[in-house]
């Protein structure tokens, strides 16, 4: 079993920038191909139900007007992703560990829980959110 994830950054349509993105977490037992076709597949529908998150104040887009703090263009988003989604995907684990992995074994003996966890180089899927000025939310496929 291994826990993949769906993000979804939502890219203002006028500026290209981000400042939030949509992430959810899935635990399959699955061949890579499998899980990337169901990622897919979910990312259709499922950013709906996503867990929203900023972007950290530390990633700072800077232009001729000032700086925001929070906000990064979408090129930085995923040549960043790693390190914007690590704090998120830890938070992720920590809301799944104690609802998982309890119960008896084939011999009748308690289970010792164990927390979900993602890999050191988790699997998952980046679909894009256009978000026009009207705040409708376009999927990139």
């Amino acid at each position: 079993m291994e826990l993949v994830a769906n993000i979804w950054p939502v890219v203002d349509q006028e500026s290209g920038v981000v400042q939030r993105y949509l992430i959810k977490a899935y635990a399959l037992d699955a061949t890579d191909d499998e899980i990337s076709m169901v990622l897919s597949t979910l990312a259709r529908s499922d950013y709906r139900t996503a867990h929203p998150v900023v972007i950290p104040e530390k990633h700072k887009l800077v232009f001729d007007g000032g700086t925001i703090s929070g906000a990064l263009p979408i090129g930085a988003f995923q040549q960043d992703l790693s390190t914007i989604i690590e704090p998120e995907l830890r938070k992720l684990e920590k809301s799944l560990t104690e609802i998982h992995n309890y119960g008896v074994d084939m011999q009748g003996n308690p289970r010792v829980p164990q927390p979900l966890r993602f890999p050191e180089n988790p699997y998952f899927v980046t679909t894009v959110l256009l978000e026009s000025p009207t705040g409708e939310l376009h999927l990139q496929l």
